[in-house]
């Protein structure tokens, strides 16, 4: 495999997991950054940017999100994805004091050994492929009703011999009622670039603007939310369509859209399921259907140890499971 075969087979295959099936040309780097990190996130639909919960990660969204948490946390979290692949991360936040929260978290991603060839497909060797974030976050109660965050990061990648580094920073705004039980967030996440390319070629981050509200009706268990990503894309080449598929903006909105919904049986534990319209329309074009684009999760708090566990299908060839682990200290 020649150099720029190994940066497109990786880039490509993070990039179809993580946004199955898209019909967008590949002009972005480190795609393994758009896989689902948080389990509460992704079974409530994915792009959650509005639940004001302590749960572990879902201020990997949205930064302003890192206010809810109560306690100083350690977590690890770890997702089933590629045959040969692993997927795996770990979580510290705390509190800095009333108002400000700062959290530090590392995402790795790491792809096996493979074999190396030359364009006539002679074997010369293995190679092996891996990613990396790290992140630092800092939110802070701009007002009692509203946070801010930012998230910085430095993501690494190297596939063989090849290397490269880039910088990105994630904006958030998160706006509550305690009377209404609404919540309203805003995030703009993988804004920055590379600062070291593969053999020279930069390429963007993929970057994402995405907004979403709660809703928590008085006096019931239940919690639901809309999302909407990828908000600077309104084109048809932008999604997969299916030939002869109809390319109206309906069916391009449908493609910014996700929503789920909680069902709070106590305070301690919940049961949360959700719809990507996207990946659910995306992958039906290519025969998968059933469970497609569906996720359910659930979340259980025993004393100082907090857990949470998501099912869904983000890809055509299997499910994925992901798994949050997180410890009060």
């Amino acid at each position: 495999m020649t150099a720029k075969g190994k940066i497109l087979a990786f880039c490509t295959a993070a990039f179809m997991a993580a946004q199955p099936l898209q019909a967008q040309s590949l002009e972005s780097s480190f795609e393994f950054l758009r896989l689902p990190v948080s389990a509460h996130n992704s079974s409530l639909g994915g792009h959650v940017v509005s639940a004001f919960d302590p749960s572990p990660l879902l201020y990997i969204s949205n930064p302003a999100v890192l206010s809810a948490n109560e306690t100083r946390l350690l977590g690890l979290n770890a997702m089933t994805w590629f045959s040969g692949t692993t997927v795996a991360g770990a979580q510290y936040s705390n509190l800095f004091d009333e108002r400000s929260h700062y959290a530090f978290n590392a995402r790795y991603v790491s792809y096996g050994k493979m074999q190396e060839t030359t364009a006539d497909g002679t074997v010369t060797g293995t190679f092996s492929a891996k990613d990396i974030a790290l992140g630092a976050t800092w939110s802070y109660m701009l007002t009692d009703n509203l946070s801010g965050g930012a998230t910085a990061n430095i993501i690494t990648s190297r596939y063989g011999s090849m290397s490269s580094v880039a910088i990105g920073v994630d904006l958030g705004l998160l706006w509550y009622t305690d009377d209404q039980g609404i919540t309203l967030g805003l995030a703009a996440t993988s804004l920055g670039g590379q600062i070291k390319a593969f053999e020279n070629t930069f390429q963007k981050l993929p970057f994402d603007l995405c907004a979403g509200v709660t809703w928590k009706p008085a006096h019931a268990p239940l919690r639901f939310t809309l999302s909407c990503d990828n908000l600077t894309r309104w084109s048809a080449s932008d999604f997969y369509f299916a030939q002869d598929e109809e390319k109206g903006f309906g069916e391009i909105l449908k493609r910014h859209i996700s929503m789920g919904a909680d069902i709070n049986l106590t305070d301690r534990f919940y049961i949360a399921m959700g719809c990507n319209l996207r990946t659910r329309a995306e992958m039906a074009g290519k025969g998968s259907k059933g469970f497609t684009g569906m996720s359910v999760g659930t979340g259980l708090r025993i004393g100082r140890v907090m857990f949470d566990l998501s099912y869904g299908k983000y890809q055509v060839s299997e499910s994925s499971l992901i798994c949050n682990f997180a410890f009060s200290i």
